[in-house]
């Protein structure tokens, strides 16, 4: 009995090592994550203000009756960090656009979700978040919009 009760023990004892190996890896890769995600905007701009005109970029585009939802990139100058936001065009006061991202290092722990309504006129950008790449880390986004009662994403950029 007493060589069956040292095995129980010791088995409770490995399954615990296991968990807490297991916990301390899951604290370990999302403390390490860069600095630039976060599960919400995180580290954002304003690309009306930051990213000058002629360095703006399309990405993937989506059309929603008369609204057209894009994917927008580009930096401030050359060899500056890129930086992705979402855009809508063509929309009315209460239409949202929304900027879905996601950095990928095998976990879906980072993401975020940075959102904006049309309140005047028939365009509108969310903030935008640093684009994140090497080093095992690549941000991917989409931009959704929601016009006339209908909810549509682009494709992921990049």
């Amino acid at each position: 009995m007493a060589i069956k009760s040292r095995c129980v023990v010791a088995a409770m004892a490995g399954v615990a090592m296991l968990a807490a190996a297991s916990a301390a890896t899951a604290t370990a890769a999302q403390t390490a994550r860069p600095a630039e995600a976060a599960a919400s905007c995180g580290t954002s701009v304003d690309p009306n203000s930051r990213i000058p005109s002629s360095r703006r970029h399309n990405g993937p585009t989506v059309r929603i009756g008369g609204a057209t939802v894009r994917v927008r990139y580009g930096n401030a100058k050359q060899g500056a960090p890129y930086y992705v936001w979402a855009a809508i065009s063509g929309a009315r006061k209460g239409d949202t656009v929304a900027l879905e991202w996601d950095v990928d290092y095998g976990s879906w722990a980072d993401f975020g979700v940075c959102s904006a309504t049309v309140h005047s006129g028939s365009g509108q950008n969310t903030r935008a978040v640093k684009y994140v790449h090497g080093k095992g880390w690549h941000l991917e986004a989409q931009a959704c919009g929601r016009h006339a009662g209908h909810r549509t994403c682009t494709a992921y950029w990049p």
